[in-house]
């Protein structure tokens, strides 16, 4: 855990926290000056000298001096811009939780079933379907570690067999890892020397939970700035919240402290400590990715400032709260993928419940924002992407796209000529928080 700190012994109560912070560095300097002078009060007292009897206490019970921990020394000289090799473990998280469904969604599709009947009598076909999923996940990983690609697609089911991500040598990206530096997540080099991820909680949350990634995998990322120079927690922390580099909130929204960060990246369980917790808005905000707002050139933590104001909708009685959707169990598999879309006029149609039902609705309040209607504290809407929906929109049209998006979120993967097709985002994270790692046998329906 991160050493306790003045600032950590406070959180954010609203959506401005800089101001308060201020403040309240300001209150607790004179407490801080008043601790190294000796107390303070007792100066006022006038000062004996002791007993000639009494004879200094043995060494051995002198207190021990406390000991600031080592640094951590292997980034120390890192400076901003700089592509460095790291492990995952290595990572430090700067936010409490991450949105699970999305982690399912890449679990789900990255773990095609080799030994799935649907098209085992047909080699090409069971090729094509593993190239979109287990496939998936090696482009996502050279995309992610800034090479791109992968070289080509699996040629014969065997290499796709044999492939592993803990296994450099089985598989090769178009370029090498840190080739193109503006797809590396970023990180912040510490007052301690460790490394503080700014960006990807989730992608690096999803490589160390899939079975041939975990939490010693080399992963690629950027220097953003190397704060290793600050006095100590409290200054570089501080500096973080005046940048906007952390997101001090947990899984309901509510405020915590630097210290109720967790120590790792990832999925809790019950069979290791410390891991991130869930936050259902943060998933639903990753659904109306392309409906509602645009993933390019966003601030960071983006997504959690649409789901805080996504959040006060609901309170305020403007949106449904979530608890109305049927998103999980008890529901059935059907009922939380029941297709809900929206007519060339921006009429709903189809379920009214369902988790897409959730998506669509969320969509259509973010996408009737101005431009400059004000997010969270000054982050308005065009800053955080938002997409304008605009009604009886062309074909072709922001709009258009953002419709058809919609519709495919909760589709199956299979056409109706039997062949193989890309399936929807949510029909990959609902079976798999329904069901696991897809496989016969499971209640993946095959």
């Amino acid at each position: 855990m991160i050493p306790t700190s003045p600032l950590s012994r406070f959180s954010l109560p609203s959506a401005r926290p800089q101001a308060f912070l201020r403040l309240l560095a300001a209150a607790l300097l004179p407490l801080a000056l008043a601790a190294c002078n000796g107390g303070g009060d007792d100066d006022d007292e006038p000062v004996s000298d002791p007993p000639a009897a009494v004879e200094p206490p043995p060494a051995t019970e002198t207190p021990p001096t406390p000991q600031t921990p080592p640094r951590n020394a292997a980034y120390l000289d890192t400076k901003a811009g700089d592509v460095i090799r790291v492990r995952i473990e290595e990572l430090r998280p700067t936010q409490a939780a991450i949105g699970y469904d999305q982690i399912y969604y890449k679990l789900g599709r990255w773990q095609g079933d080799f030994d799935r009947a649907t098209w085992a009598a047909d080699p090409v076909l069971q090729l094509d379907y593993l190239n979109r999923t287990v496939g998936k996940k090696f482009d996502d990983y050279c995309e992610d570690m800034g090479g791109t690609e992968r070289e080509q697609a699996f040629q014969t089911i065997a290499e796709a067999r044999a492939a592993r991500l803990d296994q450099p040598d089985t598989f090769a990206c178009k370029d090498a890892p840190g080739t193109h530096a503006a797809n590396l997540k970023t990180v912040v080099v510490g007052w301690d020397g460790n490394l503080y991820l700014t960006d990807g909680h989730h992608t690096f949350s999803s490589l160390r939970a899939i079975f041939d990634g975990g939490p010693k995998l080399p992963v690629w990322v950027k220097v953003d700035a190397n704060y290793s120079n600050l006095a100590g927690a409290s200054a570089f922390w501080q500096r973080m919240v005046d940048e906007r580099r952390t997101w001090l909130r947990d899984g309901q929204n509510q405020p915590i402290t630097v210290d109720q960060l967790p120590s790792r990246l990832g999925l809790a369980s019950a069979e290791e400590p410390g891991g991130m917790q869930e936050d259902r808005y943060r998933s639903l905000v990753y659904f109306t990715r392309d409906i509602a707002y645009g993933n390019g050139n966003l601030p960071e933590f983006a997504e959690f400032l649409w789901g805080d104001w996504l959040r006060r909708q609901a309170v305020g009685g403007q949106l449904p709260a979530l608890d109305q959707y049927l998103m999980a169990a008890p529901a059935t598999t059907a009922q939380i993928l029941a297709p809900s879309t929206l007519g060339k006029d921006l009429l709903p149609a189809g379920a009214n419940d369902s988790y897409a039902a959730a998506v669509r609705d969320a969509s259509l309040k973010m996408g009737a924002l101005a431009d400059t209607d004000i997010v969270y504290d000054d982050r308005d809407a065009a800053s955080l992407g938002r997409i304008a929906l605009e009604p009886n929109a062309a074909s072709g049209s922001p709009t258009k796209k953002a419709r058809d998006t919609l519709e495919e979120l909760p589709r199956h993967d299979v056409k109706a000529d039997g062949t193989p097709r890309g399936a929807g985002k949510l029909w990959f994270a609902v079976n798999y928080r329904s069901c696991g790692k897809p496989a016969a046998g499971t209640c993946w329906g095959w």
